[in-house]
């Protein structure tokens, strides 16, 4: 059986929107450094100097490190989506379970970051009294939280119409399983 289109239209949303997403949440955590780094000047600037400069210094490394494990986690979790988008693209079952469950739990992140205030901006929904995100930045937390939404609700759609459970029953009996 040729492989059908939703299929195909799957798998692309399985390797483009992870690695969009994750370029995405680079973006917004480098504004996110940038606004963290704009707070730490103003929470810390009656500290002398030297204690101010230390006191930034440990900040900034503790987002900095915070930032490298959650590049690192999205670059893992954006290898695994792409390797079982080929995978689910050749017919295995598994491989469709498995993404649907990864894309549940996506939708259910993205409804969070809708629903938080902050449209999911890394955290920062809790932020001390009388600062302000940049707009900039909340509209791309939405933006984010919306496109993951509607983009894992249609991979979910599209791997479970007819046409799709049919490819994978039709993969299954040409395995012998």
């Amino acid at each position: 059986m040729p492989r059908p289109s939703t299929v195909d239209a799957a798998f692309w949303i399985a390797v483009v929107v992870p690695v969009v997403a994750t370029v995405l949440t680079v973006v917004n955590f480098v504004l996110v450094m940038d606004l963290v780094n704009g707070m730490m000047s103003a929470e810390f600037s009656d500290l002398n100097t030297q204690n101010a400069e230390t006191a930034r210094n440990v900040a900034r490394s503790i987002v900095l490190g915070m930032g490298i494990f959650i590049a690192f986690c999205y670059a893992i979790l954006t290898g695994l989506w792409i390797l079982f988008g080929f995978k689910m693209r050749a017919g295995r079952n598994w491989a469709r379970i498995t993404l649907t469950v990864f894309a549940g739990i996506w939708c259910l992140s993205a409804i969070g970051g809708l629903v938080s205030g902050a449209g999911g901006v890394m955290g920062m929904s809790q932020l001390p009294e009388g600062a302000e995100l940049p707009s900039g930045l909340v509209i791309l937390g939405y933006v984010q939280s919306g496109l993951g939404l509607l983009t894992m609700a249609a991979f979910l759609v599209l791997v479970y119409l007819k046409p799709s459970n049919w490819y994978f029953l039709a993969t299954r009996h040409r395995q012998g399983r």
